[in-house]
């Protein structure tokens, strides 16, 4: 199982083997009786526990992660049949309770491999059951991965105004050697450092070496806030951090505001090794609400404070979570009091930039 917000997945995974016969429609049958059909009834009862359960258990028996309410929980049911060996036909929809995804072992692997965030993952399988629910038809569907190429061709839709839709068996194939293909996977390399710096701090987070200025509970907020950034938008947060760990160790810029296409906005701090942490944090803090205040279209703020880096010299992290849903009067009174006593942002320098997913040269 895997939750993000109100989404939560469940999986269930099978291998088994297809038995050498002749009869090969009665080895299709038997093979997604057990395969698919059997692993459908797992998720939907695993879905009927989660209606009821106010958190995952873990294996100790701990109380683990709380989950969304039952009224908002958004399911996404998968089954992963492994065995097939690509001579069985995959079916998947509604087995009876629910429309329930199917893969086979070298289309899970495409997809993971190419949606490799949880929000990217999710919104396919949105786009896809919506897809089915209609009535849509794919015949002669030569593998999912043909399925991904449409949808990503189609900039992240499947098509609506057709009951079916024929592709090419080597659509795939194709799509992933187009230039603009390859110019993507180019510009993406640098979205990693993003999830370089979650995996950073989820190690302080989970040793609890962060001193937090809001509160102790936020680390596990604000990790999950940027673990739900797209690959594009962290294509962008991952560029633009790290122009600002340089430019901060050249003394050329010590804080940073990042506005993200998913409607969060990031404030980035960066002082000397010498600076108390504890005024690092009141500066974080700081400066996170008067970035709200003269961001008034984003609600929420993740402040992060480091150290300027310096080679051969280790880091600490400080986080800082605001969310502020309405800017009041008097919130603007105080953050222009708070400026003019700091000096924070006063002018701060703007710049836009254009950037595509898959660039044209």
């Amino acid at each position: 199982m895997a939750a993000c917000g109100p989404d939560i997945i469940i999986f269930s995974v099978k291998e088994i083997q297809v038995s050498e016969s002749s009869d090969i429609e009665t080895v299709w049958k038997r093979w997604n009786r057990r395969a698919v059909k059997e692993s459908a009834k797992q998720v939907y009862g695993a879905e009927r526990w989660l209606k009821s359960a106010p958190h995952v258990i873990k294996k100790d028996g701990g109380q683990g992660l709380g989950l969304p309410s039952k009224n908002d929980q958004k399911i996404h049911r998968i089954v992963v049949a492994l065995g097939g060996k690509d001579k069985v036909p995959i079916f998947y929809g509604d087995f009876g309770k629910g429309f329930v995804h199917v893969f086979d072992e070298i289309s899970f692997d495409i997809i993971l491999q190419e949606l490799d965030t949880i929000s990217d993952f999710i919104k396919y399988l949105t786009a896809k059951e919506r897809f089915y629910m209609a009535g849509k038809k794919t015949p002669f569907l030569a593998g999912e991965e043909n399925l991904l190429a449409l949808y990503l061709h189609s900039g992240r839709k499947l098509p609506e105004k057709y009951t079916a839709v024929l592709m090419e068996g080597e659509m795939w194939d194709s799509f992933v050697k187009k230039p603009e293909y390859l110019r993507k996977k180019e510009e993406d390399k640098i979205s990693y450092f993003w999830d370089d710096v979650i995996e950073d701090i989820a190690k302080y987070v989970l040793k609890g070496n962060l001193e937090f200025s809001s509160s102790p509970d936020d680390g596990e907020i604000i990790l999950r806030i940027m673990a739900r950034e797209e690959r594009f938008s962290r294509r962008i947060l991952g560029k633009l951090f790290a122009e600002f760990i340089h430019l901060s160790s050249e003394n050329k810029v010590r804080s940073r505001m990042l506005r993200s296409p998913s409607g969060i906005i990031y404030v980035l701090l960066a002082l000397p090794h010498t600076v108390d942490r504890k005024y690092r944090c009141a500066e974080l803090g700081s400066r996170c609400f008067i970035t709200r205040g003269q961001n008034l279209d984003f609600k929420t703020v993740i402040g992060i404070a480091t150290e300027i880096s310096k080679p051969g010299v280790g880091h600490s992290f400080d986080l800082y979570y605001l969310y502020l849903p309405n800017w009041t009067e008097e919130h603007q009174k105080q953050m222009e009091l708070l400026q003019k006593e700091t000096g924070f942002f006063v002018n701060p320098v703007r710049a836009e930039a254009h950037e595509d997913e898959y660039p044209q040269e």
